[in-house]
């Protein structure tokens, strides 16, 4: 019973330094997805403002 129990702690710290390694690979790539979503709602803004004013 003891052991079963090590066995399963053990267990879910290794998926969780996997999960780890996951997650901190997806926050890069979403912040990439973020960033390639937002810049061009930033960016028509303005160049139709700079155009504007141009």
């Amino acid at each position: 019973m003891i052991k079963q129990m090590d066995e399963m702690v053990s267990g879910l710290a290794d998926a969780r330094r996997r999960t780890r390694r996951i997650m901190r690979y997806w926050d890069r790539t979403i912040e990439r997805v973020i960033v390639a979503i937002t810049m061009p709602i930033w960016v028509i803004p303005y160049l139709l403002w700079r155009r504007r004013h141009g």
